[in-house]
């Protein structure tokens, strides 16, 4: 097996063994999937496509913008899941696919640069009635919104200087930096700009809850962190993460 490849079995293993399970625990567990069709939504490796193939439902496609997780997805699950299992590469909002009972999308959408339309794409995919689960973390703006690319314990030390301190730690062999965090597949929204791509979606909102954790000790920090967000300029630095259950309507 040659590097990259098993860097993408660690990090495929990781999912299905870490990054999932909480995901799903910050729903309250995984929902009823058994007999029904399952889209998600920013895919990856396919490690969302098999825990809910695992948990009964009959069929569920991944879809992702990055070729090669699409390759390393189709090619992981063509044995065991043969006929249950499709992979897509392509663009939500220009594909056409089967209405879906159950949406997923785990830590995808501080990364969409067309929010809004993706979203209401998103949302389209879904069977009147389909549920979505949306969970996404860390936002931009949060203390280590840079996802751990700056070595450092610093909270918010990607800010300064309207991104600077971030972008000019990332040179290139000609001693060039990025331009803009958008380069770097962040999209740099705020809660009010989720908020508001959400707004006038035909959905019912279950549940929006921000800064969830999974282990009770966390969860109290978490929920504590928020307190400054009831001033509306603060907000943006204290959200950590959001995580949408939505119905759609008609």
């Amino acid at each position: 097996m040659n590097t990259r490849a098993a860097f993408d079995e660690r990090r495929y293993t990781h999912s299905v063994t870490n990054t999932l399970p909480q995901f799903w625990a910050r729903f309250g567990g995984l929902p009823d999937v058994a007999g029904k069709h399952v889209l998600d939504f920013g895919c990856a490796r396919g490690a969302m496509v098999h825990t809910v193939l695992e948990a009964g439902a009959e069929s569920a496609a991944g879809i992702d913008i990055n070729p090669d997780y699409i390759s390393f997805a189709t090619a992981k699950h063509a044995d065991q899941w043969s006929g249950k299992a499709q992979f897509i590469y392509g663009d939500i909002r220009e594909e056409t696919l089967e209405p879906a009972d159950i949406i997923t999308s785990c830590n995808v959408m501080e990364h969409v640069m067309a929010l809004p339309e993706t979203l209401a794409a998103l949302v389209q995919c879904a069977k009147p009635g389909g549920e979505l689960f949306i969970g996404f973390s860390p936002l931009w703006h949060s203390p280590f919104g840079h996802h751990r690319l700056m070595e450092t314990r610093l909270p918010w030390a990607h800010l300064p200087r309207k991104n600077r301190a971030f972008l000019d730690r990332l040179i290139d062999d000609e001693g060039n930096s990025p331009e803009s965090i958008q380069e770097l597949g962040f999209n740099g929204a705020t809660p009010a700009d989720f908020r508001a791509a959400l707004k006038g979606l035909p959905v019912e909102i279950i549940s929006a809850r921000r800064n969830v954790a999974t282990h009770p000790l966390k969860q109290l920090a978490m929920k504590a962190m928020l307190a400054p967000s009831l001033i509306p300029a603060l907000e943006k630095y204290v959200t950590i993460g959001i995580y949408w259950h939505l119905r759609r309507t008609k």
